[in-house]
């Protein structure tokens, strides 16, 4: 997928636009996805919040390849999915 299909389609299923405690639009959600992958960060991975119906969920958007549509996301299916998400953000921190 492009960044622009992934935003478009976490936009859609948000509630509120809301990612990482702010209101995101579409274009502003594609601009910070597109700019923490960034060339020079060398990120495959980003981790972020959603706001969903159910409550806050980590998820991450992950880039595989090198092409503008290699990007795909992964919203945990189970809160125990979301902790492995969160421990493996917390590596290396301590």
């Amino acid at each position: 997928m492009t960044v622009k299909e992934i935003a478009s389609q976490l936009m859609d299923i948000s509630v509120d636009g809301v990612f990482n405690g702010q209101k995101f639009t579409v274009w502003e959600l594609q601009w910070y996805i597109e700019n923490m992958f960034r060339s020079e960060l060398g990120a495959d991975k980003l981790v972020m919040q959603i706001t969903l119906p159910d409550g806050l969920w980590m998820f991450t958007v992950n880039r595989w390849g090198d092409g503008e549509d290699c990007f795909d996301y992964v919203i945990p299916d189970t809160r125990e999915e979301e902790d492995r998400v969160w421990s493996d953000l917390m590596k290396g921190v301590e």
